[in-house]
């Protein structure tokens, strides 16, 4: 199984677990809303728009009712669970594995690491890895609000690489799927550690790392 197929099941197990109404990371979002928003993003393309334009969001808004009352939670977890629908693109060979590995990954952690108690995943070598990847093919993305130069010390992986270039640099040390977290913004659950001088540090510390 591909991450994104891991992840996809690991999420509906957890979100039939944990019920509708569970807080996630997400401000203002419960599971149902995390639930619904996974739904739209791969099987309503009118949905899309509104996720990233706020001019859409009444359209996105409308998409999201509608997808929220065709069925019950467990419906909607159980639709999620099978994959993308017929016509979406995300049927498309390799585009499931290559969209929503880091969606996927992000939003169950988001679950997750919302409820009391919550510990880390032990998610092995093998995933940890493929995390790693995405951070290669994308942190120079992730990292772009950076006012200051950033690399990325993946435990057990070898140097350091680097994500955001600059003359002043903070290192970020962790586990992949820790930076990944801290570099998608959750920056109040991830377990890393920072590196730098006190300003540089303070500067990355108050730049802008949500997607």
């Amino acid at each position: 199984m591909s991450m994104a197929r891991d992840e996809r099941a690991g999420l509906a197990a957890d979100l039939s677990r944990l019920g509708p109404d569970a807080p996630t990371l997400c401000e203002g979002w419960t599971a149902r809303d995390l639930l619904t928003h996974v739904l739209l993003r791969e099987n309503d393309p009118l949905a899309i728009p509104g996720m990233a334009v706020s001019v859409f969001d009444a359209v996105t808004q409308a998409r999201a009712d509608k997808m929220e009352a065709s069925g019950s939670f467990e419906d909607l977890v159980a639709r999620f669970a099978q994959g993308p629908g017929r016509f979406s693109i995300f049927r498309v060979p390799g585009m499931d594995a290559a969209a929503n590995s880091m969606e996927y990954f992000i939003h169950h952690e988001d679950l997750l690491r919302a409820q009391p108690g919550w510990r880390p995943r032990q998610l092995g070598h093998r995933a940890e890895l493929r995390l790693a990847g995405i951070i290669r093919k994308y942190g120079r993305a992730l990292t772009r609000r950076s006012p200051v130069g950033v690399r990325a010390e993946m435990t057990g992986l070898g140097d350091p690489i680097t994500l955001h270039p600059g003359d002043r640099i903070v290192t970020i040390v962790g586990k992949p799927s820790e930076i990944l977290l801290l570099l998608t913004g959750r920056t109040s659950v991830a377990q890393v550690d920072v590196l730098g001088e006190p300003d540089t540090l303070s500067e990355f510390i108050r730049s802008d790392h949500s997607l």
